[in-house]
């Protein structure tokens, strides 16, 4: 039995009888399944007394760096670019057309 190729995974790879053989344990360890290592912050400032409304604040954060997106954005316009900015980091499988 080999080990898996996925960085820091030490699980055997099992042996398939026929076929290309495996060289990652599961699906979890294949570099198309794994996320970016980015995750994306909406933080809210109530700011002062007097401040009509909240205000959001859009983040990326990977591990211990930050990089601020955009400040002073309504609840609308924060969440928008958040969903944006997860669909831009996720990966996807691609759909490969059929031909029926």
């Amino acid at each position: 039995m080999t080990t898996c190729a996925a960085t820091g995974c030490e699980n055997p790879v099992p042996r398939k009888p026929r076929g290309r053989p495996a060289i990652y344990c599961n699906a979890a360890c294949r570099p198309s399944q794994r996320s970016s290592g980015i995750d994306v912050e909406l933080l809210r400032d109530d700011g002062d007394a007097g401040s009509a409304g909240r205000i959001w604040t859009v983040r990326l954060r990977r591990r211990g760096r930050t990089v601020t997106v955009a400040e002073s954005l309504g609840w609308p316009s924060a969440t928008a670019l958040a969903s944006d900015l997860i669909e831009l980091l996720t990966p996807r499988r691609r759909r490969e057309s059929r031909i029926d």
